[in-house]
């Protein structure tokens, strides 16, 4: 079906579903049921990733990430090789770099089952191994974790691997004859992680600070214990890609020291609120008692080393990006119109510099110039997705950058879902301007979603917030929360302070509600310490003269007011009477004014 965008709720077809079906949309996906993942995927296997590669699609369009999978069973589908690979959308060659959300992004080591069907991507790496795709995107992966005998999708947790999972695969494909593979049993993995956890010794997290970090901006967290050893192992934190229901482990190179009492980290891009976990290189296992709070967290495109902090650019000659509309959806005035309400709630809010351009015939999602905005076509967006946000990344060396280059974004790409499908059709798109209710998914709610990945923010575990990994048909998250315009801001401010591999710095939006000297004054005033327990410091250059310092809390409300002494350059305020938390200090000079972020500890 081709741009069938009219929002029709088929009750009477789908009443039964209607009365039982509520639909979660993690990762800004439509839950896929079970039944229906086991019924539409042509191959079910259990396996081990083992390695990863991306490549170019053989019309260079886009790049995609190959991941050989070291097949353990096979549930359903042809008997095959002992390996085969599995194509994901997003990754990096060379100085190109691709981040599809959302998408499955598999790491090296996992283990679960894969639903995947037939792939349909031109792509030539060389091998003649069997390629699939992933049955409805990052829903198609169920992965284990060994230790707790658990398995996990975006929308589902289970106990029992092989007691309880491997029997609901069973009882719907009606074969219990599964194909052994390879000798591989989770359950006597399981069994003998528990019989180690009697030797672990004395393991464990006595603290961490600070407890409010940032995810993707090279925030460091000090965590304190006994018990580590001196071999480096792993940092896990809650994956905020999937709400928290599993873990995700930082990069070995974003560990900055190990020692038997002490790990300093990075936070990764993917963290979220929760716990953290420790894993030693003896595979001993503590996990913190209290949790972390992740306030933001940006975009890092990563190769298998390294992750990297993005920024935007003057791309368009005019001080940033110009979309264009594909015609077909430039002309659904009610699609049109939401979509742009998003799209002014960014550049009106944060001053990011984008514009919409002429509308275009274009009608792919391609690495050509064009930062489109469209409909899918047919089933070209996996099952239960939403939307997808596409970035493309070009980079150059820079030795006094971490990890050794720049990045920066040179195309976006948005789609979205022209229909709801299959089991998926009692929902609609509700385009606004009212308010989505019942089984309607708010379009303008998931294109401000959309957006915020095109302004390089990541998902985080923060229901009040519009990067929140998740939202439900009747639900509404149009207003850009505290953390959504802080994570912005602070891009802004490499945006347009720091112009890179020779292209020209962003200028901010007119119509930017900030304006432009709250970035130009970035640098120009700093705070410190930061996090800070008793005091906190600004420090300016001495040609500025400060008037007034009010702190406001993450809700908004101002908490302290507190005028500048405008002939020093270093004035100081108590903030001992704050509790723990994360708090903005706006600073006013003449006519000007601009807002910073700090953590009281």
């Amino acid at each position: 079906m081709k741009k069938n965008t009219k929002p029709t709720l088929l009750i009477a077809l789908f009443l039964t579903i209607a009365m039982t079906f509520t639909a979660l949309a993690q990762e800004l996906m439509i839950e896929v049921p079970f039944s229906t993942q086991v019924q539409s995927s042509s191959q079910i296997i259990e396996g081990k990733v083992i390695s990863k590669t991306s490549f170019w699609d053989d019309n260079h369009h886009n790049i995609y990430t190959v991941n050989t999978i070291e097949v353990y069973k096979v549930f359903k589908g042809q008997t095959i090789s002992e390996t085969l690979e599995i194509i994901t959308p997003g990754g990096s060659v060379g100085n190109n770099s691709e981040v599809v959300t959302p998408s499955l992004t598999l790491n090296v080591g996992e283990v679960g089952v894969f639903m995947l069907h037939e792939n349909n991507i031109s792509i030539t790496n060389g091998t003649s191994q069997s390629k699939f795709k992933p049955y409805a995107s990052s829903q198609g992966f169920y992965k284990y974790d060994l230790k707790t005998n658990n398995v996990f999708n975006p929308f589902m947790s289970r106990e029992g691997i092989s007691t309880v999972f491997h029997n609901n695969i069973t009882a719907l494909t009606n074969n219990p004859n599964i194909i052994e593979v390879s000798n591989f049993d989770a359950q006597l993995v399981y069994n003998n992680s528990i019989a180690n956890r009697d030797t672990n010794g004395a393991i464990g997290i006595t603290s961490f600070s600070p407890t409010t970090l940032n995810g993707g901006v090279r925030d460091l967290l000090t965590i304190n214990g006994i018990g580590f050893g001196n071999t480096q192992g792993t940092v896990n934190f809650r994956d905020a890609n999937f709400g928290g229901s599993q873990y995700f482990t930082a990069l070995d190179t974003q560990i900055v020291s190990w020692t038997d009492s002490q790990i300093v980290v990075e936070v990764p891009s993917r963290a979220g609120t929760g716990d953290i976990q420790v894993v030693t290189s003896f595979d001993f296992t503590t996990t913190s008692n209290t949790d972390l709070t992740i306030f933001y967290s940006q975009i890092n495109p990563a190769n298998d080393t390294d992750a990297f902090q993005s920024q935007h650019v003057d791309l368009n000659g005019s001080g940033g990006y110009t979309w264009q509309m594909e015609t077909s959806f430039e002309a659904n005035a009610a699609a049109n119109a939401s979509f742009t309400r998003a799209f002014d709630s960014w550049v009106c809010t944060t001053g990011i510099n984008w514009e919409i351009g002429a509308a275009t015939t274009v009608d792919v999602i391609a690495a050509d110039e064009i930062n489109i905005i469209r409909f899918d076509n047919g089933t070209e967006l996996p099952e239960g997705v939403l939307g997808r946000c596409t970035s493309r990344f070009d980079a150059c060396g820079n030795f006094a950058s971490p990890g050794g280059i720049d990045v920066f974004v040179n195309e976006l790409d948005i789609v979205f879902n022209d229909v709801f499908t299959g089991n998926l059709s009692v929902l609609s798109w509700e385009f606004g301007p009212g308010t989505a209710t019942g089984f309607e998914v708010d379009f303008e709610s998931v294109a401000v979603h959309e957006l915020g990945h095109g302004h390089q923010l990541a998902h985080i575990i923060n229901s009040g917030e519009v990067m929140h990994f998740s939202i439900a048909n009747g639900q509404n998250s149009r207003d850009l929360g505290a953390s959504d315009i802080a994570g912005a801001n602070d891009v802004m401010v490499r945006n347009i302070n720091s112009p890179v591999c020779s292209e020209g710095a962003m200028t901010a939006s007119a119509c930017s509600t900030l304006g432009v000297d709250e970035f130009t004054l970035s640098n120009d005033i700093s705070i410190y310490p930061n996090p800070t327990k008793n005091n906190l410091n600004i420090a300016t250059s001495s040609n500025l003269q400060l008037e007034l310092a009010t702190i406001f809390d993450v809700r908004g409300r101002q908490v302290i007011t507190k005028n500048l002494n405008s002939t020093n350059s270093l004035n100081t305020i108590d903030v001992t009477q704050l509790q723990t938390g994360v708090y903005f200090i706006k600073i006013d000079l003449e006519n000007v004014s601009t807002t910073k972020k700090f953590i009281v500890e």
